[in-house]
């Protein structure tokens, strides 16, 4: 079929199709750790609103205890808009290239899904810094509420001079003591922001796109017996117990090349007590010109028709208790 003005109705209708399969195709790993909220503000504020642990003793004839919250710290998230264009020419469309044009469309929505994804997973990638320098050489600050890096040793709260860490203590690679250290961490470690004690329940465990690590991973959540075990029978106490998340992006650079530095970081996630928000105010999708006419879309000087993918969103991470980690390199 030769795509012109009579059939750029249909197209645009395929092409859309076209877009939308391509983009829900790309795996959105990420995704599985972060709270997706639609919004149609630029700027919108979220903090940490902490309830007492425990009820009071009421004498006969007193008032009930009247519960006084814990105000949290703050993150203000300010959406950004990411586009990418995919030109189809005269010469697709004249001489029915629509392998050429489904490609160029295919690609323009797999960037899109991709930055998504690379967003997102760099907060994990950079969680040992305050920020970063993205593809677009943009400064991304990658603190939580209290100003310090997502993995830090001595986090701070809000109503108490309590502090904790969710940093595991000299970085070890994934193994059954790694995982007992990060277990460690969250039974002794996490504190609301009273001070109180908390212990959000990990349930997800994620990490890079490494065979070594992957391997390991899938030997304690899948053996029935303990792989660690001298003989057999011995019950795998890390069987299903916690749902594998294999970030590809996790061991990248900022602009997306292999960083061999980061292969080894794993993350333990109470994923179900998520403070990372990803607040999205354009929902991924796709842009068609106008239909051809005689003051159209069409471009005077080469004839092209320019498709757009286009979102905006703004992510970031509140608070750290959800989440301990491990840059998997035995630093201290």
């Amino acid at each position: 079929m030769i795509v012109n003005s009579t059939t750029f109705s249909d197209f645009v209708a395929n092409m859309r199709v076209v877009w939308l399969e391509a983009f829900e195709a790309v795996p959105r790993a990420a995704a599985q750790l972060f709270k997706v909220i639609p919004s149609k503000e630029k700027i919108t504020d979220y903090s940490n609103l902490d309830m007492p642990r425990f009820a009071r003793r009421k004498e006969e004839g007193d008032d009930a205890f009247q519960v006084a919250p814990t105000q949290g710290y703050r993150k203000t998230l300010t959406k950004y808009r990411v586009q990418a264009e995919a030109v189809i020419t005269w010469e697709m469309r004249t001489y029915d290239k629509y392998d050429e044009m489904l490609s160029a469309v295919r690609g323009m929505a797999e960037m899109a899904a991709n930055r998504l994804e690379i967003d997102q997973t760099h907060r994990f990638t950079f969680a040992n810094a305050t920020s970063y320098v993205d593809v677009d050489g943009v400064t991304v600050t990658t603190t939580v509420g209290d100003g310090l890096a997502f993995l830090s040793t001595a986090h701070t709260v809000t109503g108490s001079s309590t502090t904790f860490r969710n940093r595991i203590v000299n970085n070890p690679a994934l193994s059954r003591a790694a995982l007992e250290a990060a277990e460690t961490l969250f039974s002794t470690q996490m504190i609301n922001m009273a001070g109180e004690k908390v212990r959000p329940r990990p349930d997800t465990l994620a990490i890079a796109d490494n065979p070594v690590s992957e391997n390991i991973a899938l030997e304690y959540l899948n053996s029935t017996a303990s792989p660690d075990g001298a003989h057999e029978g011995i019950t795998n106490v890390y069987k299903s117990k916690y749902k594998l998340v294999v970030l590809f992006d996790l061991a990248t650079t900022a602009a997306g090349a292999r960083d061999t530095t980061k292969e080894a970081y794993f993350f333990l996630c109470a994923a179900r007590d998520t403070s990372a928000i990803c607040e999205i105010s354009e929902e991924p999708h796709m842009i068609a010109p106008a239909a051809p006419t005689s003051t159209n879309a069409e471009e005077f000087d080469n004839d092209n028709w320019k498709f757009k993918g286009s979102a905006a969103y703004a992510i970031e991470v509140i608070s750290p208790q959800w989440t301990v980690g491990s840059l998997g390199d035995g630093t201290p």
